[in-house]
């Protein structure tokens, strides 16, 4: 059972570890996921070394999504890259199942 967190000075601590490795995404299944950006898609971490041999392969979904037009366009951060890098930024987002 988890407990309530509360932030003191409004800060908040967290402590222990990431125990499963997260999967890579290649540009291709980017492009595939923003193509279809009405639904994330679902995909295995089966190309993992250690999802082999008896382990599940980790489920996850991909979703892509342009930060134009979000509150995250104005940031001056995102801003910033997307002067630099000459492209329109994208939000990545990997959620493990």
């Amino acid at each position: 059972m988890t407990r309530a967190v509360h932030a003191d000075g409004g800060q908040l601590v967290f402590s222990g570890a990431i125990v499963e490795p997260t999967c890579s995404v290649g540009l291709q299944r980017v492009h595939a996921a923003e193509a279809e950006a009405v639904t994330p898609r679902r995909y295995n971490c089966t190309e993992q070394a250690g999802a082999g041999s008896g382990r599940a392969a980790q489920a996850y979904a991909l979703s892509v999504v342009s930060v134009a037009g979000t509150p995250l366009a104005s940031d001056r951060l995102i801003t910033y890259f997307a002067d630099y890098s000459s492209a329109p930024p994208k939000l990545v987002t990997q959620t493990y199942e």
